[in-house]
């Protein structure tokens, strides 16, 4: 936006804590919206000098009943709703019908949301519209690993229903099994934290076998800024979070954006979405592994490349004319710069060389972190990382 154009009127509530978040902030902060975070934090997004805050914060909830309590509790006359989370977007789509008003959300509908961020739903859907995907079972206890031999059981993995609980109960997006018991204690351990799974086949390859497709539908269904990106490294090594990625021209990976844009229509999905494809070298097929319908980890990394995902939202949201966005160029890299070294430093001491480019990335890369405009984010990451190693090295000791 330039300086001379107007202020927008409507606030922006954030929901979130994180990185994606702390991009979504950044870049409706570029265009002169006044944006409030809602969950009470001390994350990052924290520490940025656009950050503010409610009257009233609210924890992370899935909860519509709960978000609809605390929405009209607010002295707010009108603010756009942006989930950063599952769990915040599972809240948007089941609060009150007579907010929506209000407080208005370029978000799905509860039962699309519901069906994409369930993995056993989600696994039926796919396999109901033909789209290429890996074996999926739905383990609703231990009793049903019986029906994986023990072929399958080492060829595949335990995934969460809950992506977020597990990483922050066991530090992975998901367990291998290592035997069958092993299995049976992960399943056992993570019902006992109301963490469910379903047992998915594990399609071998590198990190660059895995392609992200970011974008957003309209109300009207079309969809803009829509753009792929490679996998560079994640951490951890294997279940891990993106840590590097390369942006790829879409009609590279075609069979994955057609899956994209035939799995958007059939559902009639509105809002920001984030798809994970890998490609597997047995079939030649890019098969469907994860659909975030929310920003990315690497939104502000899109935005620096010139696809401003939170500003179309934020249009959609008011039922605005969605303005054209730029392309995410091809060969342009992004980083989050915490896990991307936390990536490099475990393969050096593990003796292999990282996977993809190490000095390109980080000399030229976007940064998800550290921006030179807005720095504190990057220094408050520091500060608490030193203070988790200190805290540890106080307890052995």
């Amino acid at each position: 936006m330039n300086r001379g154009s107007p202020v927008p009127e409507v606030s922006a509530l954030i929901l979130g804590h994180d990185i994606a978040p702390l991009g979504v902030l950044r870049a409706l902060a570029a265009h002169r919206v006044n944006c409030l975070v809602v969950e009470e934090t001390t994350d990052v997004i924290s520490h940025s000098r656009w950050y503010r805050s409610p009257q009233r914060t609210l924890a992370e909830t899935d909860n519509g009943e709960a978000l609809t309590a605390y929405l009209r509790s607010l002295e707010i006359d009108r603010a756009v709703l942006l989930p950063c989370s599952d769990r915040w977007v599972l809240a948007v789509a089941r609060m009150s019908d007579d907010l929506r008003r209000r407080f208005p959300s370029g978000s799905p509908g509860r039962d699309v949301v519901e069906q994409l961020v369930d993995k056993d739903r989600f696994g039926a859907l796919v396999a109901r519209l033909g789209i290429p995907h890996p074996f999926t079972l739905d383990i609703g206890g231990p009793a049903d690993l019986g029906a994986l031999s023990d072929e399958q059981l080492a060829s595949g993995f335990l995934k969460p229903t809950s992506s977020v609980l597990h990483r922050r109960h066991f530090g992975t997006k998901g367990s291998f099994a290592t035997s069958r018991a092993a299995a049976v204690q992960r399943v056992e351990e993570a019902a006992a934290l109301g963490i469910g799974f379903v047992f998915q086949d594990w399609i071998p390859g590198p990190h660059a076998s895995s392609i992200l497709i970011d974008g957003l539908v309209d109300r009207h269904g079309d969809i803009h800024g829509l753009t792929a990106r490679r996998k560079i490294r994640e951490y951890p090594a294997r279940l891990g979070t993106t840590s590097a990625s390369i942006g790829i021209r879409p009609a590279s990976v075609s069979d994955a954006v057609e899956s994209v844009t035939r799995l958007l229509a059939e559902i009639s999905y509105r809002g920001l979405f984030n798809i994970e494809f890998k490609h597997d070298a047995r079939d030649g097929l890019h098969k469907i592994i994860e659909f975030n319908p929310r920003a990315c980890w690497y939104t502000g990394t899109i935005v620096s490349g010139g696809v401003d995902l939170p500003w179309l939202a934020y249009h959609d949201a008011l039922e605005m004319p969605v303005p054209s966005t730029g392309r995410y160029r091809a060969g342009r890299r992004a980083l989050y710069e915490f896990g991307d070294a936390r990536a490099i430093l475990v393969a050096v001491r593990e003796g292999r060389r990282p996977e993809g480019s190490v000095v390109r990335t980080w000399l030229l890369g976007d940064r998800a972190l550290f921006w030179w405009r807005d720095p504190m984010p990057a220094l408050g990451g520091v500060l608490a990382a030193l203070r988790r190693r200190i805290r540890r090295f106080l307890a052995r000791n």
